[in-house]
């Protein structure tokens, strides 16, 4: 998207509303046809505000492929969404076991909780490592599974480096270990680019949240398959099945569902286009940027579409996003400011690339509105970036230590 010569890069973090969503959602904002009203109420006023959120909990269960509407759990979003799933199952599932298994490369919406499950007591977590490329591998999940697991969560589509999990693959090898293992993953990354039938994936649980796909922050949904064991987080309402407590956001409810239908009708026009700017980024980067390693799948089929990341050595991607910022780029790094401290980052830690590589991590994440001048514009612009930072340093920039030989190839 550019605005005033800006050029934002940073999708994976978030999505511009689309006009058609806000549209959508104004009625309900200005309270027209009483549409303001507690949808929880009875009277006629607050019917039409409960109609309305019946309506997009419809169509948001049709476009995943759920055999109940009901299945669709409405939340605050993503982070949300994940937390209730953990917690849930685990809270539910007590006297089967409380065994867990995840991967390190998840979003930190699942790994805080579980670390904080096993400080009270309440979980024992397997992380697992990943492949180089940032995939799991199905048949070390499987591995993993033990009788006392209750909940395996792997997510479908990775935020930073955009690798793709084959999570019905993950199902498949997960139940014939251990049927009763409840399934999760996190699916907010990937549902709008690659379609999320919650059958085709066989999942039991599924995380996905509306401003990833050009919808309103605040609203997000948890699948809940009929019969999987699941304890509200929430309490203090009898919403959403009792699963969920509070007064529903109706808005963004709205706002959500038609986010949904739009990305739904544009997904292959949508893919298509951002594969052909992300393969002219993923092709240059490294001939543009000496010692620029391409982080995730190189194979765009293997990626989330628009999904770019890498790292550059003897530079700190801070720096470097600082300077994009000042030449008219948003984007982001991988790396997360942690009281004074850069610290690397967590998935690039988890495929194993060193950790003074990973201090130069970038990701820029396309959208529908970015084009090919945006690209173009990007490729100039970083260059003499990172050349200019590497003059300042006091460390010479001149040959890769032999630790980076594999992720520079």
């Amino acid at each position: 998207m550019q605005q005033q010569g800006r050029v934002y890069l940073d999708h994976a973090a978030t999505t511009p509303p689309d006009p058609e969503v806000l549209d959508a959602m104004l009625p309900f904002l200005r309270g027209e046809g009483g549409a303001w009203h507690n949808p929880s109420s009875i009277y006629v006023e607050a019917q039409e505000a409960r109609k309305a959120i019946d309506r997009a909990r419809a169509s948001i269960a049709g476009l995943i492929g759920a055999n109940d509407p009901e299945e669709v759990v409405f939340t605050s979003g993503g982070s949300e969404s994940d937390n209730l799933a953990l917690r849930g199952v685990v809270a539910a599932s007590t006297r089967r076991g409380r065994h867990v298994v995840t991967t390190g490369v998840e979003h930190h919406a699942v790994l805080d909780p579980l670390e904080q499950m096993e400080r009270e007591g309440v979980a024992e977590v397997t992380v697992l490592p990943v492949e180089r490329d940032g995939h799991v591998s199905p048949a070390a999940v499987a591995d993993a599974v033990r009788a006392d697991t209750v909940l395996v969560s792997v997510m479908h589509a990775n935020n930073e480096v955009g690798a793709i999990n084959d999570i019905a693959e993950v199902v498949r090898l997960v139940k014939a270990k251990n049927p009763r293992t409840v399934v999760h993953t996190d699916a907010v990354q990937s549902a709008a680019h690659l379609g999320v039938h919650v059958d085709r994936l066989g999942v039991d649980l599924m995380t996905f949240t509306a401003h990833k796909m050009y919808g309103p922050r605040g609203a997000g949904a948890l699948y809940v398959r009929h019969g999987t064991p699941l304890q509200g987080q929430i309490l203090g309402g009898g919403q959403e099945r009792r699963i969920r407590a509070g007064t529903e956001n109706t808005p963004a409810i709205v706002g959500f569902a038609r986010a949904m239908e739009i990305a739904w009708d544009r997904r292959e026009a949508d893919v298509a286009h951002e594969r052909t700017l992300q393969e002219r980024l993923i092709e240059e980067l490294p001939r543009r940027v000496p010692l620029l390693a391409i982080t995730g799948p190189r194979n765009v089929e293997a990626r989330l579409p628009g999904s770019v990341s890498g790292a550059v050595g003897y530079v700190e991607g801070e720096s470097v996003l600082l300077a994009l910022d000042l030449a008219g780029f948003a984007a982001s790094s991988g790396s997360a400011c942690t009281t004074g401290s850069v610290e690397p980052s967590h998935v690039l830690m988890a495929m194993g690339i060193p950790d003074d590589l990973a201090r130069g991590s970038l990701r820029f994440s396309l959208g529908r509105m970015n084009t090919e001048e945006d690209v173009e514009r990007l490729l100039e612009a970083l260059p003499p970036i990172v050349q200019r930072l590497r003059a300042l340093s006091p460390v010479p920039a001149t040959e890769a230590p032999p630790s980076w030989a594999e992720w520079l190839g």
